[in-house]
Order: structure tokens, then C-alpha cells, then sequence
């Protein structure tokens, strides 16, 4: 080979080629519709660069008045990137009627990890792994309660219907009913390793950066329209302080982050009961579906969802599966992006709003979300 070749060829080798990891094609995706009944949603462009009010402390005032001025104490979080602020600890929040029968969340030790593993887990009727249920009942069992701040979270009994002593104290038959509301967390409480924003009562972690939850479950018909099934994901320091009194959640700017993923609308007269919207609220402002798709609500057999939290690629999945085998304990980031590529409805977290958001249905409640637990008692 003469040298100007061989030097020539050598160029060529050394130019460094970026590394694109293999794609893995998912087998176990429902069928695709992107309009009417959906199969999938995909918020993308997520991450918000501003800043939302972080409670830092609650003063109740005393009774009989409970006045205090200022009540609900915060201060600006500054935040910015991929999926921010959807990469702070999140808990997910189930409203009955559900039946609830696996759960599974996975997650990546950075954003360019080569796999997910499944770090929380549950069966119903069995205990769970590294996951606790629990609700808005602090008082005598767990948790606080005052006359004028009112309860914190507590550790939910096996009904998910009250509150019990200790995390998982009793076994949870998977059974919601149509009158309450649990949440999800980590094991981990805030007195073993310090939680981020004010918490008070029982207060435990969620899951941050990266995560991947799966969920089956059904929701079977309600005794009143008044009364439906919703799953949405929230900031978890919006449960730590206070889920509907106060908290960083707000509804659009300033907000810490909610994500509604199947929520049958209860106070729209307009809503179909039998149909699951989806919306998105951040420092952005909101979206979501819109009039451009819904899911369907399972009333007559179970179903399996997935909900993906991605930093690297800026994205938030929702998902219809066929089948998932919750035995498996790790899954390949190659396999994570066959999913997050699946056909879907896309709608651009952009800061618009322009989908149909539906925030003018919103009930304010120190920035409570809209639905009906604020007059549950």
C-alpha cells in the first residue's frame, strides 16, 4: 500500500463515530391507535428551566381561628434540564373504584445506563418489595394531625382505607374502594435519610431521576358519575407537606410537577365516564390530551399500563401493554428505547398549552388538585 493510502485510510479510522446502542423492538406493545381509544401517549420536550414555590414549613395558627399569616411558607426552587421537574422524587396516587393487582418500578443509575432494574415491587396478597402504601389519614396510628393543619400522611392499613401503625402492617388484598385514595412510596423514610422541601408526620422517599413503573389493575363502574378511578403521579413533596392544603404543586407556573395518567374525569358534565384523559402540569404551564384521544376505562377485565420517566431522551411515555412478566428483574436501556419509540400520540410539552388542557375545571384548594377528597369527610 503506498504511505499516502495508508495514511489516508487511517484518517478515515480515526474520525470518531458517535455510538448509537441497538434498538430493541418490544413484543408485548397492544396494538397501535394514536386518535379515539389510544394505545399510548408520549409528552415530549418536558423539561422546564424556571422555578416553582418549595414549601419549607407550615404554621397552622391556633384554634378556634387557625389564623396564621403567612400559613403556607415557601421559597423559589430553582430548576432546569431534561425532565426537570419530573426528575425529583415522584409518588403515584391511585382513587378507587380500582382493583390493583401488580406493581413494578424500575429504574437507571444514570441517564446513560446500559439497563433499568426493578428496585420496588408488589403482588396483590403478598407483602411488598421496597414499596409502601400509604394515605392522608396522620393521627392516632401514624402520622400527625392537628385542628389546623390536618392530617399528615399516614402508613394505609390493608383496605387502603384508614391508617395503621406501621409500613405495611397489614397485607393489601389490591381491592380500592370508590371512596379513597393511596399513594406509593419508597421504603425509605425521611428520618433515615433527609427528603428535599418540608415534610411533617410520616414522610417517606419516592423515586427520582429515571424511573419506569408498571402497573395492572381495572376500574370497575362506580355507584355515581361523582365517583371515579383515577392514577396520577405527583412531586413527592407535595404529599410530604400537604397533598390538598399546602404544597408545591400549583397549577401550571410556580408548580412542582403533577402528572394525571388515566383520570376519569368526575366534575365536567361533558366527560365520559368510561373515558381516561391525561394531563401534564409544570413550571411549563399544562397540556395533555385534549380532544385528540382518551384511554379507555377497564371495566370489564384487567389491563396493564407502563409509565416511563426519561431524562435522557426528555420524554414521559404512557403505555398499553399485552402482558408483563413481573419477574424480571432488569431490563436493557436498548429494550427501554424500543419503548419509548412505539407508536404514540405525541404531544410537545412546550409551554403552549394548547391541547386542551383542562384547568379551567380545576377546583383551588391552597393549589389542591380538582378532585373530590376535599369533601370526602
Amino acid at each position: 500500500m503506498r504511505p499516502s493510502a495508508s495514511v489516508a485510510l487511517f484518517a478515515l479510522f480515526a474520525i470518531p463515530v458517535p455510538f448509537v446502542r441497538a434498538q430493541v423492538k418490544p413484543n408485548n406493545l397492544a396494538a397501535a391507535s394514536t386518535s379515539g381509544a389510544l394505545s399510548a401517549l408520549k409528552y415530549t420536550k418536558v423539561g422546564s428551566t424556571g422555578s416553582y414555590n418549595q414549601v419549607t414549613d407550615i404554621i397552622p395558627g391556633t384554634f378556634p381561628t387557625c389564623s396564621a399569616n403567612p400559613f403556607c411558607i415557601t421559597t423559589p426552587k430553582q430548576i432546569s434540564g431534561n425532565l426537570a421537574p419530573f426528575d425529583d422524587e415522584m409518588t403515584v396516587v391511585f382513587r378507587g373504584p380500582m382493583n390493583l393487582y401488580d406493581i413494578a418500578v424500575y429504574q437507571s443509575t444514570n441517564a446513560s445506563s446500559a439497563s433499568w432494574n426493578k428496585v420496588s415491587s408488589w403482588t396483590a396478597g403478598q407483602q411488598p418489595s421496597n414499596l409502601v402504601f400509604m394515605n392522608n389519614n396522620g393521627g392516632d396510628a401514624s402520622g400527625e394531625w392537628s385542628i389546623c393543619a390536618g392530617s399528615s400522611q399516614s402508613y394505609a392499613n390493608g383496605a387502603w382505607t384508614d391508617a395503621t401503625t406501621a409500613p405495611n402492617k397489614e397485607v393489601a388484598n389490591g381491592f380500592l374502594d370508590e371512596d379513597h385514595e393511596m399513594n406509593i412510596m419508597t421504603a425509605t423514610s425521611c428520618q433515615e435519610i433527609s427528603c428535599a422541601g418540608f415534610s411533617r408526620g410520616t414522610a417517606n422517599h419516592g423515586w427520582s431521576g429515571s424511573k419506569f413503573f408498571v402497573f395492572t389493575f381495572d376500574m370497575p363502574s362506580s355507584s355515581s358519575s361523582t365517583k371515579t378511578p383515577a392514577i396520577w403521579a405527583l412531586n413527592a413533596q407535595i404529599v410530604r407537606a400537604a397533598q390538598y392544603g399546602c404544597n408545591c404543586r400549583g397549577t401550571g407556573p410556580q408548580g412542582c410537577g403533577e402528572l394525571d395518567i388515566l383520570e376519569v374525569l368526575n366534575n365536567d358534565p361533558s366527560a365520559n365516564i368510561n373515558q381516561a384523559i391525561s394531563e401534564i402540569y409544570s413550571p411549563k404551564g399544562a397540556t395533555g390530551t385534549g380532544s385528540g384521544g382518551f384511554f379507555a376505562r377497564p371495566t370489564d377485565g384487567k389491563v396493564t399500563y407502563g409509565v416511563i420517566f426519561d431524562v435522557q431522551t426528555d420524554q414521559i411515555a404512557i403505555q398499553r401493554y399485552t402482558q408483563w412478566d413481573y419477574t424480571q428483574g432488569q431490563i436493557t436501556r436498548s429494550l427501554m428505547e424500543g419503548y419509548l419509540s412505539a407508536p404514540a400520540l405525541v404531544v410537545p410539552f412546550d409551554g403552549s398549552g394548547a391541547n386542551g388542557k383542562r384547568e379551567d375545571v380545576r377546583s383551588r384548594m391552597f393549589g389542591a388538585h380538582r378532585r373530590r377528597h376535599h369533601s370526602m369527610h
